[in-house]
């Protein structure tokens, strides 16, 4: 990630917290119930971005926590090791975002498991990576070492 694309996550992530701000405000003074699911939803996302920072995969944790700030991507991790070329990985994915305005959920597991919604870019993964496919999602598994 360059300086550029870091400054633009920094911007993203600075933006996303002003309007998570606005809202325990707003909570905070109509709703105080709902104040408190509020810092739920905060805190367990929260958890789940330190989780995936340790992973120990830097390049393809900004791709995704970026993503997922812009709300273009969603994440689970059922792991706590992962063993893969990062920098492939977050290339591919960036790669991925760019080129597909559908649904992406990413599943950290023993590797990556990337589910999408809809029409793929052709050079998105190779046809050995693809796991399973069907009329409405295409999965793909990445499974390799570092």
């Amino acid at each position: 990630m360059d300086s550029e694309q870091t400054l633009e996550l920094l911007s993203t992530v600075r933006h996303e917290w002003m309007n998570r701000l606005q809202l325990i405000s707003l909570y905070a003074a109509l709703d105080p119930v709902k104040l408190e699911e509020l810092y739920e939803r905060y805190r367990k996302q929260a958890d789940e971005e330190s989780a995936l920072v340790r992973l120990n995969v830097p390049q393809t944790s900004l791709v995704v926590i970026q993503a997922n700030w812009e709300g273009r991507l969603t994440y689970t991790i059922s792991t706590d090791q992962l063993a893969i070329d990062d920098a492939r990985v977050a290339e591919m994915l960036d790669r991925l975002l760019k080129y597909t305005v559908e649904p992406i959920h990413v599943t950290f597991t023993d590797g990556l498991m990337v589910r999408v919604k809809g029409t793929l870019p052709e050079d998105a993964f190779t046809s050995a990576d693809v796991y399973e496919q069907n009329v409405e999602i295409t999965t793909f598994h990445i499974k390799e070492g570092k």
